[in-house]
């Protein structure tokens, strides 16, 4: 399937659920091998970026990716 990312290996329009531990740790890995982050600080400020101030209107691991990358600051 063209869509699913445990086959093209990049977050799509998968639906992303939030409150499953194992689907945001999940998404945070794959985030961190595409942007190349390698420090785990960069993976607990993303998981609870996610879980404080992550609208709700976000639905999507594309969506998700792409707040991230708006939202996560160094």
């Amino acid at each position: 399937m063209p869509n699913d990312p445990r086959t093209n290996g990049r977050p799509d329009d998968t639906p992303f659920a939030r409150d499953e531990g194992n689907e945001v740790v999940y998404l945070i890995n794959k985030l961190m091998a595409l942007w190349d982050y390698r420090f785990s600080n960069t993976g607990n400020k993303m998981e609870k970026l996610i879980h404080d101030k992550m609208p709700p209107e976000i639905f999507t691991q594309e969506e998700v990716q792409q707040w991230l990358k708006a939202n996560l600051k160094f």
